[in-house]
């Protein structure tokens, strides 16, 4: 059979290897066995007691080291790993910074330089109503001269009109004095050529009868004349 020693070596070799296969770590050395020298036979119980002390030694060691390890070192690790997990990662400024490059920053409301846009805004604004206004006037103007000639023309054309009717009615007036006048000749052609018929050649009315023909030839001449210049 087995000796106390043997156990108790066992089961602290035991011990050792849990501890070894749950954390990983180097295990402790191990202490030198105590052995009883042979032929003392008053040294035995002070190897005992010896070798218990150090098994307990050890045995305390290992439950601290668990404890440890148990209760502390996994959630130390577990908290590592969850704070990691949730740091707060950095902002992708990547999009912040191009949207800026696209955009040009906008003046603030109430400084300077809106203060100045705005009133370069309202010069603008205000030279553009000039412009309008100066371009209304030109209209206007524009529309009056454009009346004016119509006026203008609408009394030349009236007045050519007028012209027009005074022209045609010298004329129908000037024609009515030829027919008045060719109408006279012919009642002296015809009162001439009467008497011509009714006097006997070498009477002392012949040159009485040729007096009417005498003063026809100017009144023919003058009908003529007339007529010439309404022509």
């Amino acid at each position: 059979g087995q000796t106390m020693e043997d156990v108790c070596c066992t089961s602290s070799d035991s011990n050792m290897e849990g501890l070894r296969w749950r954390q990983g770590h180097k295990p402790h050395p191990e202490p030198p066995a105590v052995t009883p020298a042979q032929g003392t036979p008053g040294t035995g119980d002070d190897g005992l007691s010896m070798s218990t002390y150090l098994l307990g030694t050890l045995a305390l060691i290992a439950v601290g080291l668990l404890i440890i390890t148990g209760k502390w070192g996994v959630p130390v690790a577990k908290g590592q790993a969850e704070s990691v997990h949730n740091a707060p990662r950095a902002p992708n400024r990547l999009p912040v910074l191009q949207n800026s490059q696209q955009k040009p920053p906008l003046p603030d409301a109430g400084g300077p330089q809106s203060m100045e846009s705005m009133s370069q805004l309202l010069d603008k604004l205000a030279k553009e109503n000039q412009e309008i206004r100066l371009m209304q006037a030109e209209l206007q103007a524009h529309k009056e001269d454009l009346r004016a000639l119509l006026h203008k023309s609408e009394a030349e054309a009236a007045a050519a009109g007028a012209q027009q009717q005074s022209l045609a009615a010298e004329n129908a007036r000037l024609r009515a004095a030829l027919e008045r006048e060719v109408t006279a000749l012919r009642e002296a052609q015809a009162q001439l050529q009467h008497l011509q018929a009714t006097g006997a050649p070498g009477s002392p009315r012949e040159p009485a009868a040729e007096q009417p023909c005498a003063t026809g030839a100017p009144v023919h001449s003058k009908a003529a004349a007339r007529q010439r210049g309404s022509l």
